[in-house]
């Protein structure tokens, strides 16, 4: 099982323009398969938006049909061939409804897809492709520009196809994927050291013991709040990230597995363990930090410091004046409600 996590938020730019975010995101999964994409509308195409939606939809359909067929195609240059076709079938189709030339639906294209042990990536124009391996995040795919300064090549560009990257492999201990858009690079990728901010490889992380729709929740806010501020762009990601089949629930971890995920001393005594536990369950339904401290029979200010340090491991949630565990309790797949 994997669990997706995606956004696209209008820039400051846009929204002093006025202009549509340009940013799309889109996601398919099957029974056997999973593919997300990511698509960033060339500023100076007026319909980009719809060209960026249009492939990525394009995209996510063709490989949970065709992923099969394309992995095992070894001639490279033949699949980007096909991929590209099968793209500007789709951008003309677009075009044609909004009586429009295609070069009007320029857009980057980013995708991977995952079927079984099994993965495509592909990438076209800038942005970056990462992956998470052995909790080390990597990178997979990073910008390809045009032959001039400042230029980038998009879907519809004439050397699309060379341009193209095109990566297939086996998972082995790839625990995720990420696609971005430039704009979100900015704040999460350092082009001088070639490195992705180690802030993705704790979302890819959470995502795997707390609600995805929590986590996706809580994405979207700092992209609003924060990402969008260190640019005017456009900002959007996309996340793959394979559930952890060991994790059935904090209650079912032992006091070591415990003393890890709490980030605490295995010397501390068990007793901090059992408050921790009758905190996260108690929690489980709104509660006050005095009325926390009644029951586990704690002074108010000491409770404050066990509260404090769980909103810190972003395990529960301030809502108000109350607190709510939103890490995953239960075993399987149940999650807490609101």
């Amino acid at each position: 099982m994997w669990n997706i996590i995606q956004c696209a938020i209008q820039g400051r730019g846009h929204i002093k323009s006025n202009t549509p975010c340009q940013d799309k995101t889109y996601s398919m999964v099957t029974d056997t398969m999973q593919v997300i994409a990511l698509a960033d509308g060339a500023g100076s195409a007026r319909l980009s938006h719809y060209g960026a939606e249009t492939v990525t939809k394009f995209i996510c359909s063709e490989l949970t049909e065709k992923f099969d067929a394309y992995f095992a195609d070894n001639d490279g240059a033949a699949v980007k061939q096909q991929l590209i076709e099968g793209l500007l079938k789709s951008l003309n189709e677009t075009a044609k409804q909004l009586d429009c030339e295609i070069k009007e639906l320029a857009s980057t294209l980013l995708f991977v897809a995952v079927k079984n042990e099994q993965f495509i990536i592909a990438h076209i124009g800038d942005g970056v492709i990462g992956y998470l391996k052995n909790n080390e995040i990597k990178i997979a795919s990073q910008p390809e520009n045009g032959e001039f300064v400042n230029t980038t090549v998009f879907t519809t560009s004439k050397d699309a196809i060379m341009t193209m990257k095109l990566i297939k492999g086996s998972l082995g201990e790839i625990q995720g994927f990420v696609l971005m858009s430039d704009g979100t690079e900015t704040s999460l990728y350092s082009k001088k050291e070639r490195k992705l901010a180690d802030v993705l490889k704790k979302i890819m992380q959470m995502s795997t013991i707390v609600s995805t729709d929590k986590v996706q929740e809580q994405l979207k806010q700092s992209f609003e709040n924060v990402i969008i501020n260190a640019t005017t762009d456009d900002c959007s990601i996309a996340m793959l990230v394979k559930a952890n089949d060991a994790f059935r629930g904090y209650l079912q971890l032992s006091n070591e597995h415990k003393y890890k995920l709490l980030e605490i001393d295995s010397k501390i005594s068990k007793k901090t363990i059992r408050r921790y536990d009758d905190i996260l369950v108690y929690l489980q339904n709104k509660q006050s930090v005095s009325q926390i401290a009644r029951k586990i029979h704690l002074k108010p200010k000491y409770t404050k410091k066990y509260i404090d340090k769980l909103c810190m491991l972003n395990f529960i949630e301030k809502n108000g004046g109350c607190y709510h565990t939103i890490l995953i309790m239960h075993t399987g797949n149940e999650k807490n409600n609101e």
